[in-house]
This record gives C-alpha cells, structure tokens and sequence, in this order.
C-alpha cells in the first residue's frame, strides 16, 4: 500500500493553520522533532540482552508542535493534528502545575 507523504513545510503550515482557527491568534513559537530507530545495543540492560543491531534510520514520522504562552501560567491547552485521532478527542486541557517532577525508574 502507497500512501502519500507530506512534507515537513505542509505539516507546519497545517500546524499553524490549526491553531489559528482554534485560538484565533498567531502562535509564538514552533518545534520539530523528526521520527528516528535507534537500534544499535545500548538498552541493552532491560532487554536481557536481547537487541536488534542497526543503525539509526529516518522514519516518514515526526512531531511539529506551535504554540504561545496563554496568560493562564498554567493552563495547558493542546490540540491534535493527526488523522489517526478519533474526532472528538483532537482537544485536550490541563492544568501543568499539578504535574509532579518524577523520579527515574
């Protein structure tokens, strides 16, 4: 199966084309993060040995996120682009000061 892959300045304009519609105001700052495997041994340690050694591939997938500070200190508001999200459930808020600082594990 062929799918299409847009490319990474659609997905930015789609980004902010999103959030002007759903805030009604210019976001203040962008992100990426490009999609990547990194299979080459170095976990190996929770893994009883077991790894798949490859190097570093690209993957078709990433995350680009906008935003702007929204005078709430905070509230956080986040909203989905991704087509595999059910309609509906695109749209989340919270509260980011009941987030505690976990311990690593």
């Amino acid at each position: 199966m062929l799918s299409r892959v847009i490319s990474f300045d659609e997905v930015v304009k789609t980004s902010i084309e999103t959030f002007r519609n759903t805030f009604g105001a210019e976001p203040e700052l962008a992100a990426c993060a490009p999609g990547r495997v990194n299979l080459i041994g170095e976990h190996i340690d929770y893994n009883d040995g077991f790894v798949l050694p490859m190097t570093g591939l690209a993957l078709q997938l990433g995350t680009v996120i906008v935003g702007r500070r929204n005078g709430t200190g905070s509230t956080c508001d986040v909203v989905t682009c991704s087509d595999s999200i059910q309609e509906g459930t695109k749209r989340a808020q919270f509260d980011s000061s009941t987030i505690a600082k976990g311990s690593p594990k």
